[in-house]
């Protein structure tokens, strides 16, 4: 599988561009090493991801389906930007993520789509949901531990949702933001999949938290043994050592703007 990053909080490379939010793009594989689907998860705020997509040699337009993992503009709002440039595209949500999202009740930070462009290419998920042969969408993450959540008044984030990829029979986790908490989402994918979880990659919601919240979170992802955790976006920068002294025996990196990851 290759990841790559094309929207982040972060970049470290010249001419790669950097945002509040994130987008990544996927490609999984069949047995010959040909690829077998190309994956959108998230499209950041605005065009940052296409113009990061230009540079990182990513054709856009070749992408097979979008998932969008909630409805907050900074994971949703370049999605009609994406639809301009690609005609093929299935889009995979819940019908939550269109919801109106408001901070505290006044500040608008939802998404508002071109239902136009949308128009029969879009189909809302309520079920694990298969895309390409080894892809799997999970529209329900239960709240094994209301601990490691990130709500935001009366949303519960019923519109989150998170993929699951699985090759050479193990599982490579991604979560865009974990408003319902990265321990509970890995949990979901390990109890369904019954597989070893292999690599977490994605936004985990801890930035500002308690630094129990933080030890919490480590303790939990240590019982699965995963070889490597990329954490980025909400996860905040400044906690990438104390996750990588949490858990010395996997391989902790940030998953910045530009990055690019192959997974076997």
């Amino acid at each position: 599988m290759k990841i790559v990053t094309l929207s982040e909080n972060y970049a470290k490379d010249k001419g790669i561009l950097a945002e509040h939010g994130l987008s990544l793009y996927l490609e999984t594989f069949n047995s010959d090493g040909t690829i077998n689907h190309r994956i959108l998860f998230d499209t950041g705020q605005c065009d940052v991801f296409i113009k990061n997509a230009q540079k990182l040699g990513v054709d856009l337009s070749n992408v097979d389906s979008v998932v969008i993992s909630h409805g907050h503009y900074d994971h949703a709002g370049g999605l009609n930007n994406f639809l301009k440039i690609n005609k093929k595209a299935k889009i995979y949500m819940k019908m939550e993520a269109l919801a109106p999202k408001f901070h505290k009740d006044k500040l608008f930070i939802g998404f508002e789509p071109d239902m136009s462009l949308m128009d029969g290419r879009v189909e809302f998920i309520d079920e694990v949901t298969n895309i390409g042969e080894s892809a799997f969408i999970f529209p329900e993450i239960l709240i094994f531990s209301e601990f490691d959540t990130s709500f935001m008044g009366r949303d519960k984030f019923d519109d989150e949702l998170f993929l699951a990829v699985v090759e050479n029979s193990s599982v490579t986790v991604l979560s865009s933001c974990s408003h319902r908490g990265i321990s509970n989402i890995v949990k979901a994918a390990h109890e369904y999949l019954k597989l070893p979880i292999k690599n977490i990659i994605g936004g985990f919601h801890t930035r500002d938290v308690s630094e129990d919240r933080i030890n919490f979170i480590a303790h939990n992802l240590k019982q699965y043994s995963p070889e490597s955790i990329g954490i980025c976006h909400c996860t905040g920068f400044e906690n990438l050592s104390q996750f990588r002294e949490l858990l010395p025996e996997t391989s902790v990196f940030y998953n910045n703007s530009g990055n690019k990851i192959f997974l076997n």
